[in-house]
């Protein structure tokens, strides 16, 4: 018999799933947020620059890059995002956090104090 089995459904209690930093989640979150606002400036950036060297473009054409360049990005920032989030069950969140911000050149503003 598990130790648990004695409680009722509502009365279970509760059990942390993982081990991590109290704010690791917190700074994992603000680093996604981080790294898919500086990918979507480059984004923005760059589509703007190839409309200009295109010329008039169709509705159906200007959705095709806008669908394309926002593809190319999730498609990029997947691997990146997973590890972040899967870090935050470890003792290398922030290496994690760390390797992303120097990687994407974010800053290291979040960690700074941490790190030292």
């Amino acid at each position: 018999m598990h130790p648990t089995d004695h409680y009722s459904p509502n009365q279970q209690p509760v059990r942390p799933e993982r081990t991590f930093l109290p704010d690791a989640e917190l700074q994992v979150e603000a680093t996604i947020a981080s790294l898919k606002q500086h990918v979507e400036e480059v984004r923005q950036r760059e589509v703007k620059r190839t409309r200009g060297r295109l010329g008039e473009l169709s509705r159906i054409q200007e959705n095709a890059i806008e669908s394309l360049s926002r593809g190319i990005i999730d498609h990029i920032l997947n691997t990146p995002i997973a590890i972040l989030r899967a870090s935050c069950g470890n003792n290398h969140v922030l290496v994690a956090i760390a390797t992303v911000h120097r990687i994407f050149n974010l800053g290291d503003g979040l960690l700074q104090d941490r790190l030292v």
